[in-house]
């Protein structure tokens, strides 16, 4: 991809799935990695030994999104390693099922706004304010959802967030592009990772989902990795306030019986 090499990007949740997967991919177009993960220690060092496989420099840094007041901090220390950042990729997040009667005083939904809504804006907020007082330009990928855009029952904190985000994502464009700050989404669709990679690939599983997409089969964690490093690239330096669905096709066709 044009202009990768040596940007300096920080991940969140970079200890597995797609957030793994963008660290690999980044790690091969010689970026400098500054990599978020919370509990999975095993995670973050397998992504740690891969990327450094790859060649690239890599730095890791632990936090817990669900306490906000944690997130200056972080943010401060992820600038300093490389003497600051190049992009940011907002990819941590917690994927909530419950129903509204199961969660009646809403505990579920806050705690899912928090780290997938307000961490985000917390977050990009920090990095915009530091390439600004920096006089350098930026880059905000944030990690939505097809959830985003179309959803269904149990995941109304879910969806709230990735709409939510993808809202952010353009009004954040829109003040920050006289900046030179770029902000886009991604959307991914369907993407086995290791919580669901078993389940989603029994048969019966397989085709009921893969039957659905035009594509005709899953996404992988390197296809989030490779669009989400053409968000980064020069490639897409006239591309802001966008939210770029890769899905296989499931949103467009719609949920339509297979004829």
């Amino acid at each position: 991809m044009k202009g990768l090499k040596n940007k300096r990007i920080l991940i969140t949740g970079a200890s597995s799935g797609i957030g793994a997967g963008m660290a690999k991919v980044l790690a091969r177009e010689g970026c400098q990695l500054v990599l978020h993960y919370n509990r999975n220690v095993s995670g973050i060092q397998n992504t740690l030994q891969e990327v450094k496989q790859l060649g690239a420099k890599a730095k890791l840094l632990k936090c817990d999104f669900k306490k906000l007041s944690n997130l200056p901090d972080f943010f401060n220390q992820a600038w300093s390693f490389y003497g600051g950042l190049d992009g940011l990729v907002n990819n941590a997040g917690i994927v909530t099922k419950s129903t509204s009667l199961n969660d009646p005083l809403g505990e579920q939904f806050a705690e899912t706004l928090t780290v997938n809504l307000q961490a985000p804006y917390q977050l990009s907020t920090a990095f915009a304010k530091a390439c600004i007082e920096a006089k350098q330009p930026g880059i905000i990928v944030n990690n939505s959802s097809i959830h985003g855009q179309a959803t269904c029952e149990w995941f109304s904190a879910y969806s709230a967030s990735k709409m939510g985000l993808d809202a952010i994502t353009k009004v954040q464009a829109v003040e920050w592009g006289k900046h030179g700050i770029r902000v886009n989404g991604l959307a991914p669709g369907v993407v086995p990772v290791e919580r669901t990679n078993k389940i989603l690939h029994e048969p019966s599983m397989a085709k009921k989902w893969c039957d659905q997409m035009p594509a005709g089969r899953y996404g992988t964690v390197e296809d989030m990795g490779e669009a989400t490093a053409f968000l980064l690239s020069d490639s897409a330096k006239w591309m802001t306030g966008s939210i770029l669905t890769i899905d296989g096709g499931l949103i467009a066709r719609g949920n339509y019986p297979v004829r």
